[in-house]
């Protein structure tokens, strides 16, 4: 890694390209051009970093959307004959990609209403369906009786931990996010971190981790089960009758500008690293449609930025007929993406067996791409969790504290571990639908939350202590603790880019996209992969809006706005 003085964000994320993953062993499948196709990818944007964090943020993102691209060129290779297309990418644009869903703006040009905004309602009926007063402080990391910290969190109904696990009393109304934050950490203080974690996991199967570090993680039974894997692990699944192929082609759409047109996926996901998945693909022409429930919540202001490309349809699982109409659009679609707690989909009699199944004596197979937090292997698989579990998990948040100077655990700023596994995840379907065109069958994509997080612990890594030094006294040394989360970090480090000035926030990174669903524009990210050649025309076939809006059938037109 160069000194402070000679270091490039943009060299950085081009070595971490081709160093850190096309020669990584652990992604040894990958196609065999996907060298010569990463090779095409160019890094431009500003040299020393701009985000105050000690992780490599800026170069794990870049060289993640440069792996994509990579992939998407062999794609294009393999399905319409082309040469490999340069692609630039702004190492300063790919970092809003982590951030991009507190950027947008509906209406740029007239109301400018943002997520925070109470008129954000108006556009996205509320979904939300579980709120307390101690919410906000739910989600963060506390110290336990024996001096470890461990990361609670409240998902979507935080009722079961202050309730069963805490002993709080539900109707708890505290004055300050603060104050509920001393109540929290009152009664994590009386447990020692293995017996509130077998409470939260085992007993009550509520999402928490305690907060290991990365000797720790790697060393654990868990983290030698999964070590063997990369970014994400495929799976063929081998069936005579499925010949090699692509998906249907649409006449006069399906092309190299829309590479993925025509494509249909069935998406099963909630919050941001499984939407982040199918959004990707939807960004290259594929078409999603997105299931929802009028009986489970739901993150509703994350669905402006996560719902591009996405129709959304609401269905009832317990009713037998609705989930004879689930069948019915996976059996006519190419890839099913499955984001939810690992069984849950199952119990419905939708899980990984029962779609392959689905297929078995038909003609094509399907991508099966399932998404958690731990992983597929080892004994913490089963458990729920999201971003900030993981990054306390595998040591990412232990070593972000230990970088401020202090020895506990802070969650690292930004949801940038659901950001990258998601856009690696799609990358990942992307390999699958190479490999079905020359092998037919059905393939089977695990994707993780630690998958990434453990690249970016043993292949992307810390900066140096001189180019941290140098970063962080660029901001004022600023020092968070454990119990600041991200309620609490994003807000002082939008306020510390904003005074710098960060290049990040560049007009020209960000775009006044037309949105028909909501009847205005949005202002929001511009697609991070530029092709200068424009041979490839990154958008989507619809725009983002609320729950339920759609019917859940596939429109004969695929570019249809609302199906009806």
């Amino acid at each position: 890694m160069a000194p402070a003085d000679e270091y490039s964000v943009p060299q950085e994320a081009k070595q971490l390209l081709l160093q850190g993953i096309i020669d990584n062993p652990l992604h040894a499948l990958a196609p065999d051009d996907i060298e010569a196709a990463a090779l095409m990818i160019e890094y431009v944007g500003t040299h020393f970093p701009v985000i105050p964090i000690n992780w490599r943020f800026a170069e794990s993102i870049s060289a993640i959307k440069g792996f994509q691209g990579a992939m998407l060129n062999v794609l294009l290779k393999e399905k319409y004959g082309l040469d490999f297309q340069k692609i630039v990418i702004d190492t300063d644009h790919a970092q809003l990609f982590i951030m991009s869903m507190i950027l947008p703006v509906i209406d740029p040009h007239g109301a400018q209403v943002r997520p925070s905004d109470p008129r954000f309602y108006q556009y996205f009926p509320k979904c939300d369906k579980h709120e307390i007063g101690l919410d906000n402080a739910c989600t963060s990391i506390y110290k336990t009786k024996d001096g470890r910290f461990y990361h609670l969190h409240g998902s979507f109904n935080i009722s079961t931990i202050i309730h069963d696990v805490l002993d709080i009393p539900l109707d708890a109304r505290p004055a300050s996010v603060s104050e509920a934050g001393e109540i929290y950490q009152e009664k994590v203080s009386k447990y020692d971190a293995a017996e509130i974690e077998n409470l939260m996991n085992d007993k009550y199967r509520q999402a928490g981790t305690t907060c290991w570090s990365m000797e720790e993680y790697k060393s654990s039974e868990h983290g030698k089960a999964n070590a063997h894997v990369g970014l994400y692990e495929i799976h063929y699944v081998p069936n005579p009758k499925q010949a090699p192929r692509w998906w249907t082609n649409v006449e006069g759409k399906t092309s190299a500008a829309r590479p993925l047109f025509g494509l249909k996926i069935v998406d099963l996901t909630r919050i941001v690293a499984s939407p982040a998945v199918t959004r990707e693909l939807a960004e290259l022409g594929a078409s999603v449609m997105r299931i929802t429930s009028p009986n489970i919540t739901d993150f509703t202001v994350l669905n402006l930025d996560m719902g591009w490309g996405k129709w959304n349809a609401h269905l009832d699982l317990t009713k037998e007929e609705d989930r004879k109409v689930l069948r019915s659009l996976i059996e006519e679609c190419d890839v099913v993406v499955d984001g939810y707690r690992p069984g849950v989909m199952k119990k419905w009699g939708f899980g990984k067996e029962e779609i392959l199944g689905f297929f078995a004596e038909k003609d094509r197979g399907v991508i099966y791409a399932q998404e958690n937090c731990y992983g597929w292997n080892g004994p913490w698989s089963y458990r729920s969790g999201w971003q900030q579990i993981s990054d306390a998990n595998c040591g990412v948040s232990l070593e972000f504290g230990r970088a401020m100077g202090n020895d506990e655990a802070v969650t690292p700023v930004f949801p940038n571990s659901d950001f990258c596994t998601g856009a690696a995840g799609a990358t990942g379907i992307l390999q699958a639908l190479i490999a079905r065109s020359k092998t037919g069958g059905s393939y089977v994509v695990d994707i993780a939350l630690n998958y990434y997080s453990q690249w970016l612990i043993n292949s992307c890594s810390t900066y140096s202590p001189e180019v941290w030094d140098k970063l962080w006294s660029n901001y004022g040394r600023p020092v968070f603790r454990h119990y600041d989360n991200m309620g609490v970090t994003i807000p002082k480090y939008m306020e510390m880019l904003m005074g710098k000035k960060a290049p990040i926030f560049d007009p020209k990174f960000f775009e006044n996209r037309e949105n028909k669903a909501l009847g205005v524009p949005v202002k929001t990210v511009k697609p991070i992969l530029v092709f200068p050649d424009q041979v490839v025309r990154l958008e989507y076939n619809v725009g983002s809006r609320g729950n339920g809006v759609d019917q859940p059938k596939w429109p004969e037109d695929l570019l249809t706005e609302i199906v009806v």
